[in-house]
């Protein structure tokens, strides 16, 4: 147990008693800074929750990721076999500086720093292995940034079924955002093919990253979902890079694969360029979606409901910074 103590306080929490569900975690005080903005967030609700990006980004990112033709809007009744779909966004949008933008959450504590630190670290390996081979790049990195959803719902359903008690919606969006990257990983191999060796890469380090952030989420949810947070901000450099490429001619934009227009619900004429911005679009809304959840366990708030990004965020910075939350999950 006291082994336990030291590796929670390690990771910047402060550990009160066993209260049968679980300890309780709040930050330590001698992060004074991030003590007094914890104590700010206890004293008023109205602070907007995704307070490190703009509201405009915000706004822009939950209208891309509203995009999704997902399983649960099958509809056998309509012709298309879907119901109706959100307002498409406009390249314009995507291209913004609000999405553009390369935002960063600044590490608040010792386990933030730590997790930091190992992104930085494997994103520097990843860029000098595959250097200018962008595609290739997305193709190992999707398979990675599949696993932490999945592994993060199983968490919080085996948490839910342990403490016999609701979860308060956190399971279906990580799992989402699994079946998201998933996807993004189907979209790319439409556009290139792995090598034996790239693929051995992959089953390995599927192995070791499932068993690796499993034992994290158990030990500290707050730090594991920092460090998808971080992996995220990485995938989002990645994806402007692959950008870059194409606009400057040393990648051709061909044109889309069908199963990014049958995702992305884009016109007959998309190419590769217009794929990316919609899937940087996504990996932000990962980005921001983790580092969230993160919060909320820093403030003991990991049993309320998570709340979803604002399409209305822009408009409502001043009057109504805090978005309603969806009830309808357990």
């Amino acid at each position: 147990m006291r082994g336990g103590l030291r590796v929670a306080r390690l990771l910047g929490v402060e550990v009160a008693p066993w209260t049968g569900l679980g300890w309780k975690a709040t930050p330590l005080k001698s992060d004074a800074r991030f003590y007094a903005a914890y104590k700010a967030k206890e004293m008023t609700k109205e602070n907007r929750r995704y307070h490190w990006i703009e509201p405009e980004a915000e706004r822009l990112i939950a209208r891309a990721y509203a995009r999704h033709k997902t399983l649960v809007e099958r509809d056998v009744a309509m012709p298309n076999g879907w119901r109706s779909f959100p307002p498409s966004i406009s390249l314009k949008d995507l291209e913004s500086e609000a999405i553009a933008k390369e935002y960063h959450y600044e590490p608040r504590t010792l386990g933030d720093r730590i997790a930091k630190k190992l992104v930085d670290g494997g994103e520097k390996l990843m860029e000098l292995f595959f250097r200018e081979k962008y595609d290739h790049h997305a193709v190992t990195l999707e398979t990675v940034a599949a696993v932490p959803g999945v592994v993060g719902a199983a968490h919080r359903h085996l948490r839910s079924l342990r403490c016999m008690k609701r979860d308060h919606g956190w399971i279906n969006p990580l799992q989402e955002e699994a079946e998201n990257e998933r996807m993004h990983l189907l979209i790319w191999m439409q556009h290139t093919k792995p090598t034996s060796f790239e693929r051995a890469f992959v089953m390995c380090a599927q192995g070791v990253y499932v068993a690796a952030y499993s034992v994290l989420m158990f030990l500290s949810p707050r730090t594991a979902h920092r460090t998808v947070g971080y992996l995220e901000e990485a995938a989002h450099r990645a994806y402007t890079e692959y950008l870059e490429a194409v606009d400057e001619g040393a990648i051709p934009n061909v044109p889309a694969g069908d199963i990014a227009k049958a995702y992305y619900r884009l016109p007959d004429d998309a190419t590769l360029r217009d794929v990316i911005l919609h899937v940087r679009a996504d990996e932000c809304m990962h980005r921001d979606f983790n580092h969230h959840l993160g919060d909320l366990y820093d403030s003991n708030e990991q049993d309320e409901f998570p709340v979803k990004m604002d399409e209305n965020a822009s408009k409502d910075a001043t009057t109504n910074s805090r978005p309603s939350l969806e009830r309808d999950t357990a």
